[in-house]
């Protein structure tokens, strides 16, 4: 390795620095492709293997308690796709759940609208 290329690669402070994409291993889209930004992650509190990487160990105690997938990328500072990756992974593995979130109310029906579109215009 040439010395430009790796003074690239290291960071004074942190030490060497791991492209998001090799924590995928080049993958961009999860075993799961229901795992959406807005998806609730919890970690089921199963026997968890060792050989997990630093960032799905983070990912674990995050979602000790129902976290959303957007809150975990921005919690441990790594892009969403990798964090999708990474979810899949721990869910195929059944370390995790993964639910959408939950609907808080329906959308109006058409004829609704059409009434308030009504009355705004008779104003």
């Amino acid at each position: 390795m040439t010395e430009r290329t790796h003074d690239q690669w290291l960071d004074e402070e942190a030490g060497p620095v791991v492209p998001a994409y090799a924590l995928t291993r080049g993958r961009v889209l999860p075993s799961n492709k229901a795992i959406d930004l807005v998806a609730i992650v919890t970690a089921t509190g199963g026997p968890t293997p060792v050989s997990l990487g630093p960032e799905q160990w983070m990912i674990l105690s995050l979602c000790a308690r129902a976290t959303p997938l957007a809150d975990i990328a921005a919690a441990i500072d790594l892009p969403l796709g990798v964090v999708r990756v990474l979810v899949g992974d721990l869910h195929e593995q059944g370390l995790v759940q993964v639910r959408p979130p939950a609907n808080v109310s329906q959308l109006p029906s058409a004829s609704i609208l059409t009434e308030v579109i009504s009355g705004l215009r008779a104003l």
